[in-house]
């Protein structure tokens, strides 16, 4: 158990003269600089911008939906936010709202058309068990990693369809999603066999699917011929498989899992950045017009996966991108109200709670990063808080 470091309450004021008062003070700038290390920032600014940013977001939370905006998936999304958010930092003033999502919409078990959608829920369960240790929510995310396979066939070698019906595309995210869920049951559940096996599968299709393309990133999907349909390479799809190979390397020891991880990782920042800011292909491209409210997720799913890997594999190499990330945030994409956008390196644009919760997975991936070089093997995350 890790000693918990509580962010309120700091402040800077100029040293008193009383020399008892001295000492107290001096003990607060440690602690300061203690926070500063961590966060990886200015000595409060992303302690204070999480805090604030996270109360902007719940001004989107639903009382009688349990959702956090009003996009079905992007809620499962956010709710992963208030987690890890809870995780890292010990604050667990937004944790009400894991039970209210799951009591009032688990009658349909968190399912629907797209597995996609049913993927992100089912893992926002998984991490809601890693946090309170509820049964309910671990058979959750099992029911939905059930219901996911009953959508692989053998059209294009193998693969989850990314829709039920019509089955009409087999596409990146679905199948980083399931690699990623089933890896992870296999590493929640003693003795288990039939997660892991269904996530070798995955990746054993994924890595000969030609999703991967020549430099090193993900296309959206396959044509109708089964190869790399050469569409957009968005962040969240460089994001997610980083997750995927990294728990897959815990359950498995293979070390090549974690290669293939950071070549993909290091494409990614250095083909999706501005100035070092990470940036959708389509901000600054002929496609802005695809910039849709789904896209305001993406980069955030990146950042947090990328940290995913990072502590995974023991390794301080992506610490210089995550604290930029967040230090551009802080300083070009936070509005007077807290608000955070869609562009990371500004201006501050698109608000929404999809936005908010992005911005924020950056400046929770820059609270205590990783201190050590090589490859060792890591636990999932237990709950415990920061310090």
């Amino acid at each position: 158990m890790r000693r918990r470091v509580s962010p309120a309450g700091l402040v800077r004021a100029p040293l008193p003269r009383n020399p008892a008062v001295i000492i107290s003070a001096l003990a607060l700038a440690v602690v300061v600089t203690m926070l500063a290390a961590l966060t990886g920032s200015g000595p409060l600014g992303s302690v204070n911008s999480l805090r604030a940013g996270m109360a902007v977001l719940f001004g989107s939370y639903g009382a009688d939906t349990g959702l956090i905006g009003d996009s079905w998936w992007q809620a499962a999304v956010a709710l992963s936010t208030v987690e890890t958010y809870a995780q890292v930092t010990g604050d667990m003033t937004y944790n009400s709202a894991i039970a209210d999502a799951f009591a009032l919409n688990s009658g349909g078990n968190f399912e629907n058309g797209s597995n996609d959608d049913t993927a992100w829920w089912a893992l926002a369960w998984l991490q809601a068990y890693d946090l309170t240790h509820v049964p309910a929510y671990l058979a959750m995310a099992e029911t939905d990693a059930d219901y996911i396979h009953q959508d692989w066939d053998d059209t294009c070698g193998g693969g989850v369809w990314w829709q039920r019906n019509p089955r009409s595309y087999k596409n990146a995210i679905t199948n980083e999603l399931f690699l990623d869920l089933t890896a992870s049951l296999h590493n929640e559940i003693p003795a288990d066999v039939k997660y892991l096996s269904w996530a070798r599968a995955e990746w054993s299709w994924f890595d000969h699917s030609g999703l991967i393309n020549a430099s090193n990133l993900i296309n959206d999907g396959l044509d109708g011929s089964c190869a790399n349909n050469a569409d957009v390479t968005w962040t969240y799809n460089q994001g997610v498989i980083l997750a995927g190979l990294a728990e897959l390397y815990q359950a498995t020891g293979n070390h090549s899992l974690l290669r293939t991880a950071e070549r993909i990782a290091t494409a990614a920042i250095s083909q999706l950045t501005s100035g070092g800011v990470l940036a959708e292909p389509c901000e600054g491209g002929s496609c802005a017009d695809r910039l849709d409210a789904n896209t305001r997720s993406f980069k955030g799913i990146f950042v947090t996966d990328l940290k995913a890997l990072a502590i995974t594999a023991g390794t301080s190499q992506f610490n210089s991108f995550l604290s930029k990330q967040a230090q551009s945030i802080e300083t070009h994409d936070t509005s007077c109200h807290h608000e955070f956008g869609m562009f990371w390196a500004g201006p501050v644009g698109r608000v929404s709670s999809s936005s908010q919760a992005s911005a924020l997975d950056s400046l929770v991936a820059s609270v205590r990063l990783p201190q050590h070089h090589g490859h060792t093997q890591r636990a999932r995350p237990s709950g415990h808080s920061l310090g």
